[in-house]
């Protein structure tokens, strides 16, 4: 019998990825976009990644996080702003990767409650703890949990609720905005977001 890893370090392949997802906004809402991005593996056409390693890794990200929502997401995203897309791509990191998502809650959340600061130092401690109780982050080498803290808060920073070490809800985002995703029954996120 096979158990589902809780936990796995793909984040670490580039944390919000919007650098990414703006190279091939051209095609996120064709039907075949799957096969599109595969064939950006090889041509490198959009994305501009030197070496086909690394476009492989990326493109592995996008294509999952791509099919984590569903198609109509990707009209709605082209249509709001660059601030409220990269919050957007914070739902769907904390949709793919549960470790964001354990990290969101265990610590970013509870930072902000209490008007605490949220550091490396704060992070790392949760990382632990998921160390001493998951044998998948466990396994993981030091390196590894290094990048996911420290891309976790890189994507806070990028989306606006992280300045320095200061937790901030998002401002001038329209109500459109939450009302999306209270919508399509996603009305959590909008605590994610420290509203």
């Amino acid at each position: 019998m096979t158990s589902k890893r809780k936990y796995d370090a793909n984040f670490t392949a580039g944390g919000l990825l919007f650098r990414d997802f703006s190279a091939v906004s051209s095609i996120l809402i064709e039907k075949d976009f799957l096969k599109k991005i595969q064939d950006e593996r090889e041509q490198n056409l959009v994305l501009g990644i030197p070496t086909e390693s690394a476009r492989k890794r990326v493109i592995s990200e996008l294509k999952r996080r791509y099919e984590i929502v569903p198609p109509t997401f990707w009209n709605w995203y082209l249509s709001i702003s660059e601030y409220e897309q990269k919050l957007a791509l914070l739902f769907i990191c904390l949709k793919t990767y549960p470790i964001v998502l354990d990290l969101h809650i265990e610590v970013g959340l509870k930072k902000f409650r209490t008007g605490d600061n949220l550091d490396a130092y704060a992070v790392q401690m949760r990382m632990d703890e998921l160390s001493a109780t998951d044998e998948e982050v466990d396994s993981w080498s030091e390196s590894t949990l290094d990048k996911i803290n420290s891309q976790y808060r890189t994507t806070l920073k990028d989306c606006g609720l992280l300045t320095g070490e200061d937790l901030n809800p998002p401002s001038n985002i329209s109500a459109s905005f939450w009302d999306y995703f209270e919508g399509i029954g996603e009305g959590w996120f909008k605590e994610m977001c420290f509203k």
